[in-house]
């Protein structure tokens, strides 16, 4: 196998050992140090995975609101893409050969998803592309498939795996713990869950080829509804002149290209 460029999307909520929104997932929270270094623990033994089976240009993209990544200990042959705004494509436009997502959650209303939401818990609901329902990792894989990257492998709790393999067949996940609710997990160590992720990476990369981009047919429809504290937020997507207003807080954006469509959301 050849030299192959790898890109890692992160997030924080499915880390092994990470349990909370305010305690763990904020940076304001007690444990926030501690998740980011158990975060940057799982995407360096990502990186090690990848690099042993031909990885050798990886991107890692800080994809936590408030910053996951501790980037004095990431491994050093990763590049770093953080701050914000994250203006879109994150990258992808210089070309890779294969998608990673590491430490993701489930899409917002899942039974036993842990500290699942889409987007954001506090202001998004619900996301639909073309009436298919979709969470973070639907769009982070529609976005690289984009560009015809594959996403290979996903890690997070239990939910985000299935969810996973709903969008795309055959793809590598690890699972590194299981919501028992939405604020209560049961977790692997996070030992045993840079083991796993490090095997799994491994794996990911080496049927690359039998994964197909996940790829979004034009027209786009991109549908988001609010939560009805930000019923606002709604009111002035809507008022924006490609927008649709369905109801009260759902707003419709229509596009021949996806990346124009989620860059009018954005």
């Amino acid at each position: 196998m050849g030299k192959l460029k790898v890109w890692i999307m992160t997030d924080l909520e499915g880390v092994a050992g990470v349990f909370s929104f305010e305690g763990h997932a904020s940076s304001k929270g007690r444990w926030y140090d501690l998740s980011r270094r158990l975060l940057t623990q799982e995407v360096n033994a990502a990186i090690e995975g990848a690099l042993e089976v031909g990885g050798s240009d990886v991107l890692v993209v800080d994809g936590h609101g408030e910053g996951g990544i501790n980037a004095e200990e990431l491994n050093p042959e990763a590049r770093l893409l953080s701050g914000r705004p994250l203006l879109l494509p994150w990258g992808l436009e210089k070309g890779f050969d294969a998608a990673f997502i590491i430490g993701q959650h489930a899409m917002a209303g899942v039974e036993k998803a842990h500290l699942s939401h889409t987007e954001s818990h506090v202001s998004v609901q619900n996301v639909w592309i073309n009436g298919k329902k979709v969470g973070e990792l639907g769009m982070i894989a529609a976005i690289a498939g984009y560009f015809g990257v594959p996403l290979v492998l996903a890690t997070g709790d239990r939910a985000a795996c299935i969810e996973a393999l709903s969008i795309v067949p055959g793809i590598e996940t690890a699972a590194v713990k299981e919501g028992l609710s939405h604020g209560a997990a049961v977790s692997i160590s996070p030992a045993r869950s840079r083991s796993l992720i490090k095997e799994k990476a491994r794996a990911a990369l080496l049927k690359k080829d039998e994964i197909k981009p996940y790829k979004v047919r034009p027209p786009v429809e991109l549908t988001v509804e609010y939560t009805e504290a930000y019923k606002a937020s709604a009111e002035h997507l809507a008022s924006k002149p490609w927008a649709e207003k369905v109801d009260a807080r759902t707003v419709r954006i229509r596009d021949e290209d996806l990346l124009e469509a989620f860059g009018k959301w954005f």
